[in-house]
């Protein structure tokens, strides 16, 4: 067991986390329709970029605003088991240090590499920006998935397992890891093993560090890649058909 992660839940904070894992089962089930829909929506609209990411940052807020009434339940829980705490100078200059490592990292491939879009999964691509704005509304999703996700998985549910279903902090983290890939169905099997691996590797990070800063800035830096430093080509309309010549097909 880790000896910071040793929350007490109430019944309140218990129901609280068990609904919100309801909700999370409930949308992984149902994402593969909600991203063909979103899709649809995005390509429909000349700002549907836009509007995602204004829905996803609010949502995610609004679900870490849930994850943290456990905390206001009484005094079994603290903002320490849900590694809400500040690790000592020598952990924050790391903390600092690797989140500038990955964004340069991310900010170099794009530099240097091209015809990246061609590569994308299909199932994503029509998320990422096209336009100094878009990326500047992907620089905020970034930031908030990196916030919010880890608050929501590494903090909130990994909490709960330890504290609510009594298991070992590795087999939380793995329990966790795995929920937190499934959460991305919609991008197939490599999407899951790949997003569940990056969910382990941030679990370790916090476990050792005892505190959410350095998942939070690896992950907010793993996102700014594709939503904000990365620079795809911009979309081309497709030709206007002439008036009375046959539909295709």
């Amino acid at each position: 067991m880790t000896p910071w992660i040793d929350p007490r839940f109430g019944p309140a904070g218990a129901a609280v986390l068990a609904l919100l894992v309801v909700w999370f089962v409930v949308r992984i089930a149902r994402s593969p329709g909600t991203v063909a829909r979103r899709r649809a929506e995005i390509e429909s609209r000349p700002d549907g970029r836009i509007r995602f990411h204004r829905r996803y940052i609010l949502s995610w807020w609004l679900l870490s605003a849930v994850a943290l009434l456990p905390l206001a339940f009484g005094p079994g829980v603290d903002p320490g088991d849900y590694g809400l705490r500040l690790p000592g100078p020598a952990g924050i200059a790391l903390a600092l240090g690797v989140f500038a490592l990955f964004a340069a990292v991310v900010w170099a491939r794009d530099r240097f590499l091209r015809h990246r879009l061609a590569a994308v999964p299909p199932q994503v691509a029509f998320l990422l920006p096209r336009t100094g704005r878009e990326r500047l509304w992907g620089a905020g999703t970034a930031f908030t998935a990196g916030i919010c996700e880890e608050l929501v998985f590494r903090g909130a549910f990994l909490a709960g397992a330890i504290g609510g279903l009594h298991l070992r902090v590795w087999v939380a983290g793995a329990l966790v890891s795995l929920f937190f890939g499934l959460g991305h169905l919609y991008q197939g099997l490599p999407g899951i093993i790949g997003t569940s691996v990056f969910g382990a590797c941030a679990t370790v990070l916090y476990v050792l560090s005892g505190s959410l800063l350095l998942p939070v800035l690896v992950h907010a830096a793993v996102d700014l890649g594709p939503f904000a430093l990365s620079r795809f080509p911009p979309e081309t309309p497709a030709p206007a058909r002439p008036v009375g010549s046959p539909s295709p097909g």
